[in-house]
């Protein structure tokens, strides 16, 4: 199903570099230099100095994807242990202050410092990015209209930033909550065609509110130099096989659209305030939250409608070869997203310093024992 490009899948994440205390660690210069002849163009910076951001290259299937992210979360470790420091995964880090980091010495960054001021200087956040080839720009518009209706569910699904500043927020994914601080963010648009989209881009251009494309942050966009559609919603999960799950759903979504599409079966639009009501449902709940089925109008517990999502794409995940992966949600369901897990060890122990080491164990896939 994957042939000449058509629905390849890319992937994005963003890890934490930690000492051995758990705060985070400036490091990144030191590190990329030691990474890029193993690593080369796969490992890249970010806006902080303690953030390490690697991206796959363009993967057959998900089971590709997770060998390469696989070796780059060793490669890394192994890199960073000789200076006493360690990758970790989740959305937020749990006691770390923003205002104590220190942004990548880089052109585009300052930039953006110097227009957004303290909206990015507390971007201290990690996420995954998807990258799903429609080739088709046509139909890469169709899908995103249709596909934001799951953007919620595959939220409430990577939940991994319950804390901030060493504060329980009652959240299950505050990265969110300081993600909308940026403009152009959250669940986009309905857009007619590709050319409405482009317009957009172009007046945004000529008039001075964005340089390029990429500044258009929004949950689910038409990446302006690939042509996939790229998912951003998600926190960074902890744990390989979360992600792996995640974006095994995100191509299985996108095939599922494309194939009714095809018998002329297209998915119902819903308006994009109507979406944000849902999303702000996983923000604050996780899987442990009813979502709004809009065609019922009723509130349906959010662990419901992931089996459902894992029923509505079951004829598509062999073609793709990601039946095993996307089976995964079973596991989260039983075992709680990262948010979930943090928050279990936070209440046993009454320590972030504790909640960063189940993060530092599972982004390495070492078992941690309830």
């Amino acid at each position: 199903m994957s042939r000449d490009g058509f629905l390849t899948v890319g992937v994005e994440e963003e890890y934490q570099i930690i000492d051995a205390s758990g705060e985070l660690h400036s490091h990144i210069d030191t590190l990329l230099a030691a990474a890029a002849p193993h690593l080369g163009d796969k490992v890249k910076r970010e806006m902080m100095q303690s953030v390490v951001e690697v991206g796959t290259t363009i993967c057959e299937n998900v089971d590709e994807a997770r060998q390469q992210l696989a070796e780059m979360r060793q490669t890394l470790t192994d890199l960073l242990r000789p200076a006493g420091l360690r990758i970790a995964c989740a959305g937020t880090h749990p006691f770390s202050r923003w205002n104590e980091q220190q942004i990548t010495d880089n052109e585009r960054y300052k930039m953006l410092e110097e227009e957004l001021q303290d909206v990015v200087r507390t971007l201290v956040i990690f996420g995954l990015h998807v990258h799903v080839a429609i080739p088709d720009p046509e139909r890469r518009i169709e899908t995103l209209n249709e596909a934001r209706y799951f953007l919620p569910h595959l939220l409430a699904l990577s939940t991994s930033s319950p804390f901030w500043m060493g504060r329980n927020t009652g959240l299950k994914s505050y990265r969110s909550v300081i993600w909308s601080n940026f403009p152009r963010t959250g669940i986009p648009p309905d857009l007619s065609s590709f050319d409405e989209y482009q317009n957009y881009v172009e007046l945004l251009v000529k008039t001075g509110s964005i340089d390029n494309g990429k500044k258009i942050w929004w949950d689910l966009r038409a990446h302006p130099a690939f042509p996939t559609l790229e998912f951003r919603v998600c926190d960074m999960p902890t744990r390989l096989e979360e992600t792996i799950c995640l974006a095994a759903l995100m191509q299985a979504i996108c095939a599922k659209l494309l194939k009714l599409r095809e018998r002329n079966l297209g998915f119902r639009k819903y308006m994009p305030a109507l979406i944000a009501e849902n999303k702000w449902r996983a923000i604050r709940y996780g899987i442990d939250g009813k979502l709004i089925d809009f065609g019922k109008q009723a509130e349906v517990p959010m662990r419901d409608l992931a089996i459902e999502l894992v029923e509505f794409v079951d004829d598509v995940v062999d073609d793709l070869g990601s039946r095993q992966a996307v089976q995964y949600v079973d596991t989260i369901l039983a075992e709680g997203t990262s948010a979930d897990r943090q928050l279990r060890v936070f209440k046993e122990s009454g320590d972030t310093r504790a909640v960063v080491e189940l993060l530092a164990a599972e982004t390495m896939g070492v078992a941690v024992r309830d």
